[in-house]
């Protein structure tokens, strides 16, 4: 069963490449270094100067330790043994969870809830490459996915820097700057 999908899109000429990630639930310790083994390698073969984004279920609680550029001090005090794995992992990458950096209501931080409790398992993580691109992330309450999983956003603001050039033998017409529908990305 495969746990982990990758794809690279380009947009805005930036290389993307996304990890979706679905870890295993606590209590599989040899289970857990092996998909944060297979994690690892798959990370390892993203080029250098990609931005990378991992989105998903990691089925660990990170707790409210911070670690600079990696863990902010927003989320929930547990830490679990998926958890500490987690901040190994992301710590050694040098990636950052956007979730821990934003403070929320309590119905905008929690991405997991049943049998009456509730927790922080799901996140977003980058790489230092999108950091001064991150805004926010948040869960939205809501959404009709059937599931006990909440979903999770992060907004990301990109700054277009098209080339233009003037006409220069004609200065009786004026060009407008090509418009971009950045809007569009949002859906």
């Amino acid at each position: 069963m495969d746990r982990i999908i990758e794809t690279r899109i380009k947009v805005l000429n930036r290389n993307f490449t996304i990890v979706g990630v679905y870890a295993l639930v606590e209590g599989k310790e040899q289970d857990t270094e092996e998909f944060y083994t297979e994690l690892q390698q798959s990370i390892d073969k993203i080029h250098k100067k990609e931005n990378i984004i991992l989105a998903g279920d990691f089925n660990g609680r990170i707790g409210k330790q911070p670690i600079p550029e990696c863990v902010g001090t927003y989320g929930e005090q547990i830490t679990n043994h998926n958890g500490a794995a987690l901040r190994d992992f992301y710590a050694f990458n040098k990636l950052k969870i956007t979730n821990s950096f934003n403070r929320h209501k309590d119905t905008h931080e929690f991405t997991w809830e049943a049998r009456g409790t509730r927790s922080v398992i799901d996140y977003i993580i980058i790489n230092d490459r999108l950091n001064s691109n991150i805004e926010d992330t948040r869960v939205f309450r809501g959404s009709e996915i059937d599931s006990d999983h909440k979903l999770v956003e992060s907004k990301f603001k990109f700054f277009t820097h098209a080339k233009y050039s003037h006409n220069k033998m004609d200065k009786t017409i004026y060009k407008k700057r090509p418009a971009f529908k950045v809007h569009l990305l949002e859906q």
